[in-house]
């Protein structure tokens, strides 16, 4: 655990040294939330709302996750190989991009009701919908870190990133869009009750396969 914690606080450590990264990240969600603005000007399904924000979320995940591994240095690698697991690097680094992507998620929606307004949301289940933002984002962080790493040790830059990712989340992406719908349109939990299972078990695949798998990548 102490590892772990300590692999944490540098991933977070290194975040906020690349403050520029970091804002630039928030700016495209801003912009992107903007152009739906300019093209729309008001939104009158739920439908349309959800897709939008999760146009906006997946598009967003993928432009945190390339700096995921690229950010480090070839001999950074080598040390942390030297100090730690590399199950408890690609831990460190799940947690971290799932968390970041939940964050900037909910700023996605923050700007979305800014924009748009509530009007849209009066029929929404509250508890619903934040969690299944919640596990759509970590499911989107969980994917995309494992695949950012394959990019990143094959050398095939940010174009490999989304030629293997969007086949990999599509799952996740089309059960995120069921969820979410239903839960702004104020399904009952019994009703969404498969859509989120679903999304439970995607994180926990997504999981396995990064931790189970990332040690033969990490040791190429």
């Amino acid at each position: 655990m102490n590892t772990l914690s300590a692999l944490l606080k540098k991933e977070v450590l290194l975040e906020w040294r690349q403050k520029h990264a970091l804002a630039g990240v928030i700016l495209y969600v801003l912009a992107t939330v903007f152009v739906c603005y300019l093209g729309f000007q008001r939104i009158e399904s739920v439908k349309t709302w959800g897709v939008l924000l999760w146009i906006t979320g997946v598009f967003t995940a993928f432009n945190a996750m390339q700096r995921s591994f690229s950010s480090e240095t070839t001999g950074t690698q080598l040390y942390l190989y030297t100090l730690a697991d590399p199950r408890l690097i690609i831990l460190a680094k799940a947690i971290y991009n799932a968390l970041f992507v939940a964050v900037l998620n909910l700023i996605s929606v923050s700007f979305f009701m800014l924009f748009f307004g509530m009007d849209v949301l009066e029929s929404v289940d509250w508890m619903q919908f934040l969690l299944g933002l919640f596990l759509g984002s970590t499911g989107l962080g969980l994917a995309l870190t494992f695949v950012a790493g394959i990019a990143f040790k094959s050398e095939g830059g940010v174009g490999l990133v989304a030629i293997l990712g969007f086949p990999i989340i599509m799952p996740l992406l089309i059960t995120i869009v069921r969820h979410s719908t239903a839960a702004l349109e104020g399904a009952s939990a019994t009703a969404n009750g498969l859509n989120l299972m679903v999304l439970l078990v995607l994180n926990v695949v997504s999981f396995v396969l990064s931790y189970v798998l990332f040690p033969y990548l990490w040791r190429e």
